[in-house]
């Protein structure tokens, strides 16, 4: 071998691609959610098209072989349903840290896992319980004719749901798989149950103002009058219903009311229409026979 003679050396492997996602892998992924979860919902697979969508980014970043990518496409079509708003931005933020991790499995049976509960839990506490809270005050302003109702319902539903969707997702994300043990602890059941008992305080302090029925029932009531020369003499009044049951617990009537289309909601199964269409025909009927209306009786006047 001459000295002018070079060895060959083997050529080096290639470098294996960059597979960390970047903070605008993670944007473009929250904003698809954002804007797409709902869009392309179907009643076949209902959000798998969306979550897909919204995975798709971090799935190109990830996988930079076709077939791998593909697969992981077609892996995210699977059924997917559960509360647009607490519960699907954890779930793919969560999904998206097992992607990235190489854990395919782990991705997939987090949503299997969580979208379930998190469906219950996060439709009570949106949907049920803070849309409640929120559209019956902004309801009692618009009642009074002020503008301020529509204002108050518009921030108070898209601004925290927004930043409530935003912080779940980079939460799941940095939280990973341990998301999935925190979240069986029971922490979000009690939560919600918490909340709950809450928001129905709150709702049932409101009744008075949102429902308005008054009795105009009278009965007749003997009284003995002393004049002044020790005569007595019997009187008949008549007593309005309405000013005993003040005098007893005020507001009673509209209690009552809300307490029985709940109890029938709850223990019939009762659908909304249908109870209001009760409230419709106990309000026509009893309103047509004089017994009850919607403006305060006035008192009768004393002499």
């Amino acid at each position: 071998m001459s000295d002018t003679e070079t060895v060959e050396r083997p050529p080096e492997p290639p470098e294996s691609p960059e597979r960390a996602l970047t903070r605008r892998d993670l944007e473009r992924s929250f904003w698809r959610m954002f804007f797409g979860l709902q869009i392309s919902w179907n009643y076949e697979r209902m959000q798998a098209l969306g979550f897909a969508w919204a995975i798709e980014p971090i799935l190109r970043r990830v996988y930079p072989h076709k077939e791998e990518y593909v697969e992981g496409l077609q892996r995210h079509l699977t059924f997917f349903n559960t509360s647009p708003i607490v519960g699907a931005p954890l779930i793919l933020g969560s999904a998206v840290a097992m992607e990235e991790a190489q854990a395919k499995n782990s991705a997939e049976g987090i949503k299997v896992g969580l979208m379930g509960p998190m469906a219950g839990v996060g439709d009570s506490l949106t949907f049920a319980l803070y849309n409640s809270i929120i559209f019956t005050i902004g309801a009692n302003w618009a009642i009074e004719g002020r503008m301020l109702g529509f204002y108050f319902a518009a921030v108070m539903v898209l601004v925290p749901y927004f930043l409530v969707r935003r912080w779940q997702f980079f939460f799941a994300y940095r939280q990973g798989k341990n998301l999935a043990s925190q979240i069986a602890g029971g922490a979000l059941e009690r939560l919600s149950e918490a909340a709950t008992i809450l928001g129905l305080i709150v709702l049932g302090g409101f009744i008075p103002s949102i429902v308005k029925i008054w009795t105009t029932i009278t009965y007749n009531q003997t009284v003995t009058v002393t004049g002044p020369n020790g005569n007595t003499t019997n009187v008949t009044q008549k007593v309005p219903v309405q000013t005993q049951i003040d005098a007893i617990v005020p507001y009673l009537l509209p209690v009552a009311l809300t307490g029985l289309i709940y109890f029938l909601m709850r223990k019939y199964h009762l659908h909304p229409l249908w109870a209001i269409a009760i409230v419709f025909a106990l309000g026509l009927a009893l309103g047509w026979r004089g017994w009850f209306t919607n403006v305060a009786p006035t008192p009768p006047s004393g002499g």
